[in-house]
């Protein structure tokens, strides 16, 4: 089962586990993105499939299910929270103009000449959500500050990926708010997370699953990646994960850039434990 956390290369997996299983690999998700699935809604999804191998969905909760006619191997990848929070800021934002400038917030002739000079016949989906128009209306700084500052914005910009994590059985996570953004359950996130089979980062895609592959071999199962294995990728970068952190961080102003690294306390202590897990080759 994968629990695609938003911007972690999931669709990357998406496409290895298509590679692989073909017809017997099942993406699903509710009809609205607050969706949730909780446990007994996927025991009763993965019962009546009986002939897929592996799915994919972002609103599945965790802990996986418990089932004496199947074992669900959990596969998920976490981020460095500074590079997932750049991700998502590209990604809302969109396309750009030569200058900078976001090509939704170009009035309608400069638009129409601005494809014209890009090749393009029609204008990219644009996002239409809060986070969205305030990506395109901001620059980075900008976008970090408003997410900061606007309290159903900040779960963008604040532990996100423990909150993931964090949630008991068939329950939501607990969660404060305070001065530096929003806190979880980081011990209950910490105990879900070693519970994973299938734990990867997306900065050391190809080489974590390949260690899947090894992994699921064991269960009778092939994994192999594809010729192309990056999909849906606002940028590729070859520079060591410091620096490219350092590059996301350094044009922040110094107030606005320890507050976003205070606001992101427990994704880092969830990353460095992942990282720490994979690196002993850690087994549930």
């Amino acid at each position: 089962m994968h629990y695609h956390i938003y911007k972690n290369a999931g669709t990357s997996f998406d496409h290895v586990l298509r590679h692989n299983y073909g017809a017997r690999h099942e993406c699903f998700d509710g009809p609205f993105p607050f969706f949730s699935i909780d446990q007994e809604q996927l025991d009763r999804i993965i019962m009546r499939r009986p002939d897929t191998v592996a799915f994919s969905s972002h609103q599945v909760a965790l802990p996986q299910p418990s089932s004496l006619d199947y074992r669900v191997l959990a596969a998920v990848f976490l981020r460095n929270p500074f590079l997932r929070i750049a991700s998502i800021y590209r990604f809302k934002r969109g396309p750009e103009r030569a200058d900078g400038t976001a090509l939704a917030t170009l009035p309608p002739d400069e638009l129409r000449a601005e494809l014209a000079a890009q090749g393009l016949a029609d204008p990219p989906p644009f996002d239409a959500t809060s986070t969205g128009i305030a990506a395109q209306q901001h620059d980075f700084a900008g976008w970090i500050e408003h997410c900061l500052s606007v309290p159903a914005e900040t779960v963008h910009v604040s532990n996100a990926q423990t909150r993931f994590l964090a949630a008991p059985f068939r329950c939501r996570p607990l969660l404060r708010r305070g001065a530096a953004g929003i806190e979880y359950d980081l011990g209950t996130a910490t105990r879900v997370l070693a519970g994973i089979e299938l734990l990867g980062r997306a900065e050391m895609f190809e080489p974590d699953v390949t260690r899947f592959g090894r992994i699921l071999a064991e269960h009778g199962l092939t994994l192999t990646l594809p010729d192309d294995t990056r999909h849906n990728v606002t940028r590729q970068d070859a520079a060591p994960v410091a620096a490219q952190v350092e590059a996301v961080l350094a044009p922040l102003p110094f107030a606005l850039r320890n507050r976003l690294i205070r606001a992101n306390t427990q994704d880092l202590a969830l990353y460095d434990r992942a990282s720490a897990l994979i690196s002993r080759d850690h087994r549930p």
